[in-house]
């Protein structure tokens, strides 16, 4: 019974601990956040203006940053959303965030997969629907311990398009960003 007690103490202090230094760190502003986005041109594709916010509520704050690129219109047509998350005032996102690092996987069916991919030599997922009613792709990273960057697209199962707006994003020097 007194391990359990102690046991239970020491969870409770890690944690408090945890939320304390987490909701200490200061979210990086989206307009610095947007300097880490994708600059180039893809082919056939209109690059939208850049967007973004910060917020903060009850203690805890976020910030994103985001760029879409479309092409087409109608039934035929290809949008690919870019989105950067700072996690940094979100208390207990950078665990779970953190735990993509530490499994590998990967799942394939008739309509597409799913698999643990290091991009720049940070952890995530890719995601593929073949299916031909619902063609679409996601890439997520966690970077640096504190970001989430993430890709999709809706329309094309082409996730080529999603590694190459990758190739243009600093990681590596968003990785070090600290507000």
């Amino acid at each position: 019974m007194r391990k359990r007690i102690a046991f239970f103490l020491i969870l409770t202090a890690g944690c408090f601990f945890l939320l304390t230094a987490q909701t200490t760190q200061k979210t990086v502003s989206f307009k610095r956040l947007q300097e880490f986005l994708p600059k180039i041109d893809l082919s056939g594709f209109n690059r939208l203006k850049s967007g973004g916010e910060t917020s903060s509520a009850m203690g805890m704050s976020t910030s994103e940053a985001h760029v879409t690129y479309e092409k087409g219109s109608g039934d035929n047509s290809i949008t690919i959303e870019v989105k950067i998350n700072d996690m940094a005032g979100i208390p207990f996102a950078q665990m779970g965030a953190s735990m993509m690092g530490m499994t590998e996987f990967e799942n394939e069916t008739e309509n597409g997969y799913e698999k643990s991919v290091k991009v720049q030599g940070f952890p995530g997922t890719e995601k593929v629907d073949n299916s031909e009613d619902n063609k679409s792709m996601e890439i997520m990273l966690f970077v640096g311990n504190r970001f989430q960057v993430e890709l999709q697209g809706r329309g094309t199962s082409d996730a080529a398009l999603l590694h190459k707006l990758l190739d243009d994003m600093k990681l590596a020097d968003l990785s070090k960003l600290t507000q």
